[in-house]
């Protein structure tokens, strides 16, 4: 047998029943706790595929990936399935030249297998079922909208055009969490899907959401009295939204998610006003025209008759005029209130054995600094009669304390951890106890110091008795009386101390010296017959 495979058998003879046991156990509970670690070692990051499925496209992508050995997970009630991270993009890809997920809806792909015989009223019933597919698949890629569903009812042709029933259509949107569709979003669909319909007019489209709430409701006519009064509300709602957002995402930022509620109301001016302005300076008075005029005229037929002259001038002034004309826009903000609830902070604290949870409120500094900061938020001006609550309130977040979990509440999956840790240590404490008790390694340990200081200034050893050279060097028991006991550890401490001087050391040893002579000492006490024969073999080694 090999020497490796020899020394195992022996030291597996050598042990006891209750050691082999505990030796099989020590090492099952090895290898399972390896294989554990190795199996989540090696478990692949899984991805999400898909999300939000129907039950049909679940069940059709789960039947592929079966046929694959691809290995997946369900969540979320089978609607989201999850595959490993580094087949993810190319399974999507795989699966949409399949065309899945399909989404419980057909496009005109419906056309592309056709069998003879078909009769009028299947090609009908089949050209109204790709056509709502194909828009549902079109609404269904809005930012807003998860899944869509369109209906439509064509009515057949009349004889008379008097007679003729106009086509219908509704629309079904399952919006995503927390969207909203616009007035200009609903129009958008109503539009898209009249334009798609022959002969389909946009109010004959009406349009629910997953609640069942109407969102299609009369869209009054762009620049009448209610068209008007629509867009003003909804600028006002977008307006009051900004603001809102605004302020709530910098306290969120201060106090925490959930730890403050923000509601802004803003009062718009609509009104649209022209004025018209105008202002003379008379002061500064500018010459329009000048006109002079001149005549001369003699008093009689006589040669002495005077001559009489007159100048008459005419001049026209301008006054400076300014004409101001100043237009106001609406939707000017004309007064705005906040109103700001403050979430104070909570301590657990146990009193009586129980713990208990204690709200601490805010200072009134911290209220007038978080005051201050929601006022330049909003554009807060005095002038405008502006108003700003901000009151600092317990929330009732419907959640009991938690106390510290005790020792035993803790998860299964926390002691299965620590069991694995404990059961590893006490393996390879036990494996590396056995190991250094056993004859192989023993000896060699018992005799090679570790190596200490030789200026460390060991306490003087008495030197070994001249009579011990003497005795002979025996391969078995030493007799009984034929070295004391006392002479067996001054012997055995002087001889460790002459190998030790001879040793090159490091300076950091002095733990190791006093615990190698200690050692020596618990050995000699306890089996005076083996160090007697460690200190024949000493001696015959000198010899």
């Amino acid at each position: 047998m090999p020497p490796l495979w020899q020394q195992l058998r022996n030291f597996w003879q050598q042990r006891s029943r209750g050691q082999r046991l505990g030796l099989l156990v020590g090492v099952l509970a090895a290898l399972a706790a390896g294989i554990w670690l190795l199996s989540v070692a090696l478990r692949p990051d899984m991805g999400v595929l898909f999300s939000g499925l129907d039950p049909s496209d679940a069940a059709a992508i789960v039947e592929k990936l079966k046929e694959r050995g691809i290995p997946y997970e369900l969540a979320d009630q089978g609607q989201t399935i999850k595959v490993p991270q580094a087949q993810l993009y190319d399974l999507r890809l795989q699966l949409a030249a399949q065309g899945l997920p399909q989404k419980s809806t057909v496009g005109y792909e419906l056309f592309d297998k056709t069998t003879f015989g078909m009769s009028d009223f299947v090609q009908k019933l089949n050209y109204r079922r790709a056509l709502e597919g194909e828009l549902a698949r079109t609404i269904s890629t809005l930012e807003e909208v998860e899944h869509a569903r369109v209906h439509i009812v064509l009515p057949e042709r009349a004889l008379f055009e008097t007679q003729q029933t106009k086509p219908t259509a509704s629309v079904i949107l399952r919006l995503k969490d927390g969207r909203s569709l616009s007035r200009l979003n609903i129009e958008g669909i109503q539009h898209l899907v009249a334009s798609s319909v022959e002969g389909l007019d946009p109010s004959a489209v009406t349009i629910v959401d997953q609640r069942g709430r109407l969102l299609s409701e009369l869209t009054p006519t762009p620049g009448s009295l209610a068209g008007m009064t629509q867009a003003q509300y909804e600028l006002q709602q977008r307006v009051d939204q900004y603001l809102t957002a605004k302020v709530q995402s910098l306290l969120d930022g201060v106090l925490g998610v959930g730890n403050s509620v923000v509601r802004v109301t803003t009062e718009l001016d609509f009104t649209q006003l022209e004025r018209t302005r105008e202002d003379y300076d008379p002061e500064r008075q500018a010459t329009r025209s000048e006109q002079s005029i001149s005549e001369q005229s003699r008093g009689g037929d006589t040669a002495a008759a005077a001559t009489t002259q007159r100048t008459n001038t005419i001049v026209n002034y301008e006054i400076p005029r300014t004409i101001e004309r100043v237009t106001t826009a609406p939707g000017v903000i004309k007064r705005l209130t906040v109103a700001a609830l403050i979430n104070g902070t909570t301590r657990l604290v146990q009193e009586n054995g129980q713990w208990k949870q204690v709200y601490i409120p805010r200072t009134q500094e911290e209220m007038e600094k978080l005051t201050e900061i929601i006022k330049n938020a909003v554009g807060y001006n005095p002038a405008r009669n502006d108003q700003v609550s901000v009151v600092n309130v317990q929330f009732d977040t419907g959640e009991e304390p938690q106390p510290p979990r005790a020792w035993y509440e803790l998860p299964p999956e926390h002691w299965l951890r620590v069991l694995l840790v404990v059961l590893a240590l006490l393996v390879g404490a036990w494996s590396l106890r056995n190991i250094l008790r056993s004859p192989l390694v023993r000896p060699h340990i018992e005799l090679v110091p570790e190596p200490v200081v030789p200026a460390l200034g060991m306490p003087a050893i008495t030197p070994l008795p001249p009579a011990a050279e003497s005795l002979p060097s025996l391969p078995g028991e030493v007799a009984e009386g034929m070295l004391p006991p006392e002479e067996e550890r001054f012997a055995l401490e002087e001889r460790v101390r002459q190998r030790l001087e001879t040793t090159a050391l490091p300076t950091e040893s002095t733990l190791m010296v006093e615990e190698l002579r200690s050692r020596i000492r618990e050995y000699i006490q306890q089996k005076p017959q083996d160090a007697a024969r460690l200190v024949r073999l000493l001696l015959s080694e000198e010899s």
